[in-house]
């Protein structure tokens, strides 16, 4: 979704629109999870112009499937994802990045990495902000890196394969420190 600031009046610019399944499936394609589209997604959004810069409240529900990362079956995870950010046109930050290196080079050297109070704050140039990149990105950040069905999920056997959510197979799972190898047999 495109959207030209000169489109934002002083009351503000609501937008929604659908992200459909499949360029959902592009967003996620790579995780080493498995996620998959299992509907496409509504994203309703509020942009406030406040001089140069745009203020961007979006909020979209994402839903995907993904095998359990224990017992693999499939998992229905929803994802509430809830955007915040100032979007700050890339000639004005550069002017606040010299403004800042100046300080710095002032002062002592100052620990970390970024400018706290630039962490919500992203670039945009020209009269037209892709709100795409910004969707893709805070989807990407909500996915749960290791999603299981339950907190409790038993996986499969390590010799057999089994689900041991549905049944105990009974195979021997114990695996002997290798460390003690040497010595088996010996004490006997």
């Amino acid at each position: 979704m495109r959207v030209n600031i000169d489109e934002i009046k002083d009351a503000g610019l609501r937008k929604s629109w659908d992200v459909p399944r499949e360029a959902v499936d592009e967003i996620v394609q790579g995780d080493r999870a498995g996620y998959r589209a299992s509907a496409p997604v509504h994203v309703d959004a509020t942009l406030e112009k406040v001089e140069r810069r745009v203020r961007l409240d979006a909020h979209a529900d994402v839903s995907v499937e993904v095998p359990c990362g224990r017992c693999l079956n499939p998992v229905a995870v929803r994802l509430p994802v809830d955007i915040a950010l100032t979007l700050v046109p890339t000639d004005e930050y550069a002017d606040d990045d010299d403004e800042d290196d100046r300080r710095r080079d002032e002062k002592a050297p100052v620990a970390g990495s970024f400018d706290p109070t630039a962490a919500d704050e992203e670039t945009y140039e020209g009269k037209v902000i892709d709100l795409d990149p910004i969707l893709r990105e805070e989807i990407l950040l909500a996915l749960p890196s290791y999603p299981v069905c339950r907190e409790g999920c038993k996986g499969l056997c390590s010799v057999c394969g089994q689900n041991l959510n549905e049944k105990d197979c009974g195979c021997d799972r114990h695996v002997p420190d290798p460390r003690w190898a040497g010595l088996k047999g010996k004490l006997q």
